[in-house]
């Protein structure tokens, strides 16, 4: 259940990339404008996620589930019954302020379902759904935009996860009341040892990785020389790597966190040096896609189960750090990847492999290894 929520939740984040052509011509707005929604959405998550998870600390994990996807979707809602763009930026910041508790307690949830012996195994079932909604949910919710209009795909994609809700409130079993210990608090969990490395590291290798990201078709399509199908492709195989990396990233970072987080960093770096170095030969880069793919999904799945072992005594509160951390990076990446690609977009894996090695150095040097 918490697996589909993630599914739904992360194909209503993206769904604007998809449907950005037909959002700017019905609105007759610029796309730039649609696109700031999705910078803007990923900064409100950032800003809101530690307050609101700690203004919300005491509330059993069920009920605050709920709500928080309620208030998600019923968001999404208002974004399709937008009539303007002000509207629709309305209904995106709501989905915004409750996008950030819902990562924040969404891991720690499953990892008391399942205990932390098997934290890692159950972080990577519920981020499988992130990396469904990029493989199905967001090629499926534009293909769905073209054939009812942008909003009909909201308020389909809003449907989806009100049923999921339903779902969840019938089949999701009540945890105990949380007591928030001195630690619980947002200044008191950065105390923890070995949390603010590897939150500082999660930033670094989230801006890294959107600074690319959010600029790969024109990498691919400038620099490599790929045709339009031809990207649709690739971005494919990199959704479909990234369950590979997803299960990988599960069970390693419940035998052997240290190195799985390390040795999915280490795969980021190459990935991004063959981009640099080798998209103009196409077979390379195909390659570098797909190993980017395996990576870059590990990479949450090593990094939330990183900080629900390091904030044990206060999971939520930690999370909501890594969420801040995840979100400002989409947001800091997006907008150095657009000022770095204003002269050519051969920079962008260079760039965002400044911001790897030293993601590297943090987890490395970290004063506590992972239990």
């Amino acid at each position: 259940m918490l697996a589909t929520t993630t599914f739904v939740v992360v194909t209503t984040e993206l769904l604007p990339v998809g449907l950005l052509t037909l959002i700017s011509d019905d609105l007759q707005i610029a796309r730039s404008r649609v696109g700031l929604l999705v910078t803007v959405y990923a900064f409100t998550v950032g800003l809101t996620a530690a307050p609101l998870t700690t203004w919300t600390a005491g509330w059993p994990r069920k009920r605050l589930f709920v709500v928080v996807g309620a208030v998600f979707f019923l968001g999404t809602v208002l974004c399709g019954l937008a009539v303007n763009y002000p509207m629709l930026a309305i209904g995106r910041f709501i989905c915004g302020t409750a996008h950030g508790v819902f990562w924040s307690i969404v891991a720690g949830y499953a990892a008391a379902l399942t205990g932390p012996e098997r934290a890692g195994r159950a972080t990577s079932i519920v981020f499988a759904g992130n990396s469904a909604a990029l493989v199905l949910g967001v090629p499926l919710g534009t293909a769905l935009g073209g054939a009812v209009g942008w909003r009909g795909a909201f308020c389909a994609v809003a449907a989806l996860g009100l049923g999921a809700l339903a779902a969840a409130l019938w089949f999701l079993p009540d945890l105990p009341e949380r007591h928030p210990s001195r630690s619980g608090s947002l200044v008191g969990v950065l105390r923890l040892p070995g949390l603010r490395p590897v939150v500082g590291a999660t930033a670094l290798l989230i801006l890294g990785h959107f600074t690319v990201y959010t600029y790969v078709t024109p990498l691919l399509h400038d620099v490599g020389a790929f045709g339009e199908a031809a990207i649709g492709m690739l971005l494919a195989l990199y959704g479909l790597a990234g369950f590979l990396g997803t299960w990988c990233g599960g069970v390693l970072a419940d035998r052997r966190p240290r190195a799985a987080l390390l040795g999915a960093i280490a795969l980021m770096a190459v990935s991004l040096i063959l981009l640099g170095a080798g998209t103009r030969l196409q077979p390379v880069a195909v390659a570098a896609v797909a190993l980017w793919g395996v990576a870059f999904a590990a990479l949450p799945v090593t990094l939330q189960s990183s900080v629900l072992r390091l904030g044990s005594t206060a999971p939520d509160a930690a999370s909501s750090w890594y969420v801040a951390a995840f979100n400002l990076g989409i947001g800091g990446g997006a907008l150095s990847g657009g000022l770095l690609g204003t002269t050519t977009v051969a920079v962008l894996p260079w760039a965002a492999l400044v911001a790897v090695v030293p993601a590297a150095a943090l987890v490395g040097m970290r004063s506590r290894p992972l239990p």
